[in-house]
């Protein structure tokens, strides 16, 4: 069995090893699951998404985890505004499966893109718009669940006959119903008193009794039919197994509109917030100063600053909804000028198409706290409380004072509308101190919410962590009332055991006690990290990479299997655990870390898509140097790639027999059904060394010199795209210095071959040693030209590159991560010197592009993947747009799944990435249509994989025929092009 240890914790601060983790494949195969291990006592934890803060997705016993397989939606009645899902649909895929209908599940969580039904029920999850739309509980019709005897049962609305028939049944469904109903009308006065203040619309805190006898029947004669759905919801998987839900859906807003207030102090913005309710907004959400600091060292969220002004200490998102832009337009200029005139200084009012950044930095919060470099983590302890909203800002003084007290640094963020702002001390739960202090605080808040009449628990739930203090929440009658409630649906305790209901110490089974036995001499610099296993434990288990395709490009074998531990989250919780053994680098080794790296594909996403910017590529690639032992041939073949590569432009028609006999493919490794790139006699030095004395003319005025990284790909497997590079660039006039590389560091990175990968980027600074201040340099393939911003400094200093030049010995008196920012930022990608050029006026006036033979009239663009991490896509976009008279249509692709070797060891896996977004994007292109794949693996994934695809030989003045896989025996009409060729081929029509 694989050690699925993502499943020892969720995003909380615990961790629990369960006896096994089962994927029921449909809903019969769940509802068997659940029925054999009730039959032999076995403890239950129904498992989602996995992104509870209360630890209530884990459990000793065996987890029974839905998010692989039931993720059906079974059925949709548009009409009637219903739909029908398994417990395992995602949030946002369920809102993308009816928004044809103008419909949505209301309900608008921050994990949204992961948070999945099952979780969102057990949890009654909210988000932004719960003081618009309510809860979760709100939205759920009926539920089919496995009761604790192992019965089946669907949970509704039931008229008064209906209830009466259930309350005769002689069956454990009979017997639930009279216990509830028993329970209700024996102390429905005390638990009126006793539970949180009716006002708190998101109350999460024990079982929702309260909300059964206040509004529906028999006890509300006017209320709702009497269902014990609504029991369900908020329940954490404590009473019944769900099987399938039948949700409500409501109308997507015709009309929404965002501003942003800003204020100098949380005390300025929180005072505004109940008075701002007489407005009817759809949300107020709180953003503290430490969330939006977070956003400027946060890759993926720096373009979603663009609204903040100046420095504020806290940002009021308010949002409303309205039938009528009109109309809403006057009210918006109403809500900005009462805001300015108490206490915001500024209160920009958003773009609607911009409104969607402003929620990804909301949305983020979470995760850019957990990010900080830093052992002192935002907690998650008391995050959860709600009070009445107009007791908000009094509760806030209170914790403000506590935090004083303890001498605890402390952040907040979150719903403001509802009474309910997430609050985190910074705490290292590693440290006796800090597990006293999180004790410590978690108990005066206690005193602090019964003070206000609050609710322990929102949205999160009350898990582990506050189960605790509800006996101090509700005294002793009523919270007896919860445990037998708890007793009748559980009377075992099988089902999540110690969550709600429990009293065991919440610092026990704390994640952060497990820490190095044994540190790493690491290879890599991870002192910005603090450590290699602080940089592991940057990730808080918050679950981002558990996006479906389609919705960014973060794991892509995970998107492809839905498999745990090729998740970022899931080699995380691997390598963490390893790293904690007492042998760390034999821990490393073990087939499950191994296999879950091996199907990494290094696409750097998670460096910019993971809130907390954790590095897969870069810690896989210190694991692998961290357990290599010998040159195995695969590592053997990646040093001498470039040796290998000029052998085979030698003898082009043996190497290429050679290669494609399937016992060698075998041998290394590689899958039978793939072509491997082709060599060919073309020897580009050489044919620089001509083409440039026949063509020294256009070098006549010299200018600017621009250093040109030829990387083995460019130089070997399509010679074409690097002649077509360095020929474009001569002819803008520029002084081309060809850099000839011999080795490929980002391959050797890849491998973990990292001494290999610090000569050879030693041997590049060599080759540029008469690089002088003001040259360009520029890279042809994306993954060679971005290790420059990436792993570059973190493997040479000046020092070591032992370069005696000038401009170097000048840099070697600097403190070394100064020296290597400028080379991080002086490499640049062939478009985005083109952006250069013409901001400084030196490119010509470009003809139109379709007036010239064979050009297009749309060209679709496939940025590579390291583009969309470490660099801007868009500029891929305007360099082509610099092009007069043509269409660029970026492709929303995530990953193409070839990735330098992976896709060609890992055929099906690659296969299935390339089809969930690469492959459907290029459907609509014409024949006539231009394909423009920045990267070199991704252009042979589209050749190999896509019907009528072939690269380009730009060789003959541009626009020349296709090559490649397959080009002799079939009509290749659909080319795939690099951005060097397409303005190679202008600029020849041009000529």
């Amino acid at each position: 069995m694989k050690m699925n240890t993502s499943h020892f914790s969720d995003a909380s601060v615990y961790e629990l090893q369960p006896q096994k983790v089962v994927f029921p494949v449909d809903v019969a195969d769940l509802t068997q699951h659940i029925q054999n291990l009730l039959a032999h006592n076995t403890p239950i934890t129904l498992r989602a998404g996995g992104t509870s803060l209360g630890g209530q997705a884990i459990g000793f016993g065996v987890v029974v985890d839905v998010s692989k397989h039931l993720t059906n939606i079974l059925n949709y009645r548009p009409e009637d505004q219903e739909i029908d899902v398994e417990p395992g649909v995602i949030q946002d895929d369920l809102n993308d499966f009816v928004a044809a209908d103008g419909l949505r599940f209301a309900p608008d969580t921050s994990t949204s893109n992961r948070a999945m039904v099952g979780g969102m029920i057990g949890n009654n999850s909210c988000g932004s718009y719960s003081v618009y739309y309510g809860t979760t509980r709100e939205h759920v019709k009926s539920l089919e669940v496995i009761l604790a005897d192992g019965s089946e049962a669907t949970f509704g609305a039931l008229s008064t006959q209906q209830l009466d028939e259930k309350l005769q049944l002689a069956t454990f469904e009979g017997h639930l119903y009279r216990t509830v109903i028993d329970l209700l009308n024996t102390h429905g006065a005390q638990i009126l008193a006793h539970f949180p203040h009716p006002s708190i619309k998101r109350r999460n805190t024990g079982y929702a009794l309260d909300e059964l006898y206040r509004h529906h029947q028999p006890f509300n004669p006017t209320g709702k039919p009497f269902s014990l759905a609504p029991l369900m919801c908020g329940s954490e998987g404590t009473l019944a197994v769900i099987k399938t839900a039948t949700l409500n859906l409501v109308k997507v807003p015709k009309q929404r509109q965002l501003l942003c207030a800003h204020f100098d102090s949380i005390e300025a913005a929180m005072k505004v917030v109940c008075d701002l309710l007489a407005f009817a907004p759809a949300a107020i959400e709180l953003i503290d100063k430490a969330t939006l600091e977070g956003t400027k060292t946060n890759i993926g969220q720096q373009a979603n600053r663009f609204w903040i002004a100046d420095d504020p200490q806290a940002v009021l998102v308010c949002e409303w909804f309205a039938e009528d832009l009109t109309d809403l337009n006057q009210q918006m200029l109403r809500y900005q000028a009462w805001l300015l005139a108490h206490g915001a200084y500024a209160s920009p009012i958003i773009e609607s198409t911009h409104a969607a950044k402003v929620w990804e930095v909301r949305k983020a919060g979470l995760g850019l706290l957990m990010g900080k470099v830093t052992r002192k983590k935002a907690v998650a302890v008391i995050e959860d409380a709600a009070v009445p909203v107009a007791h908000l800002f009094d509760y806030y003084q209170d914790v403000q004072a506590l935090m004083a007290d303890l001498q605890v640094n402390c952040v907040y963020y979150g719903h403001a509308s509802v009474g309910l702002i997430h609050i985190r001390p910074e705490l290292d739960l590693a440290t006796a101190e800090g597990q006293t202090l999180f004790k410590t605080i978690a108990e005066r808040n206690s005193t602090l919410v019964k003070k206000y009449r609050g609710a322990l628990s929102g949205e999160h739930g009350d898990g582990r962590i506050r189960a605790p203090f509800l006996k101090e929440q509700f005294e002793a009658e009523v919270y007896e009332v919860l445990c037998a409630l708890k007793r009748a649906f559980d009377p075992h305790n099988l089902l999540n055991p110690g969550v709600i209901i429990g009293d065991a110490p919440i610092t026990q089974h704390l994640r952060a006690h497990r820490q190095p036995q044994k540190p790493l001499f690491t290879a890599l610099d991870w002192s910005k990290d603090l450590s290699l296993m602080d940089a592991v434990e940057k990730c808080n288990g918050a679950g981002a990479c558990r996006k479906s395709a389609g919705r960014g490009v973060m794991c892509p074998s995970y998107q492809a299997t839905r498999e745990e531990n090729y998740s970022t989250r899931g080699r995380s919780n691997l390598l963490r655990f390893a790293l904690t053994e007492p042998n760390p680098q034999q821990a490393l080794s073990a087939d499950d870390l191994q296999d879950a790296l091996a199907m990494c594909l290094g696409c750097k996403a998670c460096k910019t898509e993971c809130p907390a910017n954790v590095d897969m590529a870069r810690l896989k690639a210190e694991v692998l140097h961290q357990t290599r032992k010998k040159l195995s041939l695969n590592n053997w073949l990646m040093v001498h790639y470039g040796t290998l590569l000029r052998v085979g432009q030698a003898w082009p028609n043996v190497f290429n027999a050679v290669q494609g006999l399937a016992w060698v493919k075998k041998i290394m490794g590689v899958d039978v059904r793939r072509t491997l790139p082709q060599a060919v006699a073309q020897n580009n030095q050489a044919w620089w060394q001509s083409w440039h004395k026949e063509n020294a003319g256009f070098n006549a005025s010299q200018g600017q010199t621009v250093w040109v990284l030829c990387d083995l790909y460019s130089q070997y497997h399509e010679p074409e795209v690097g002649r077509a590079t360095l020929r474009s660039l001569v002819k803008l006039g520029l002084n081309v210095q060809p850099v000839f590389l011999t080795h490929s560091p980002r391959a050797l990175i890849s491998q973990g071959l990292l001494p290999e990968a610090k000569r050879a980027l030693q041997q590049t600074v060599q080759q540029l040693a008469h690089w002088q201040a003001g040259d360009y340099i520029v890279g042809i393939e994306p993954s060679e030209l971005l290790v420059w911003r990436d792993e570059a400094g973190d493997l040479l200093s000046v020092k070591a590159a032992n370069v005696k030049t000038a401009n170097v010995k000048a840099a070697a008196h600097q403190q070394n991560d100064q020296a290597w920012s400028y080379w991080s930022n002086a490499v640049l990608s062939f478009e985005e010197l083109m952006l250069r050029l013409h901001a400084s006026g030196a490119l010509p006036e470009w003809p139109a592009l379709p007036k010239l033979s064979g050009a297009p009239k749309t060209i679709w663009l496939h940025v590579h993947c390291h583009q969309k991490a470490l660099a801007n896509p868009q500029d891929s976009v305007n360099a082509l747009k610099l092009l007069p008279g043509v269409n660029v249509n970026l492709l929303p692709t995530g990953c193409c799944g070839m990735s330098g070797e992976f896709g060609y060891k890992h055929y099906d896996v690659s296969n299935i990435i390339a089809q969930q977004s690469l492959l459907p994007g290029l459907v609509n292109a014409q024949a006539h249509d231009w394909i423009v794949a920045t990267g070199t693996s991704c252009r042979h994934q589209i050749v190999d994989l896509a019907e009528g695809f072939a690269p380009i030989n730009s060789d003959n003045n541009g626009v020349g025929k296709g090559v490649g896989k397959g080009a002799e025996n079939r009509s290749a009409q659909k080319q795939v092009w690099h951005m060097a060729q397409v303005f190679d081929a202008v600029l020849s029509n041009r000529a």
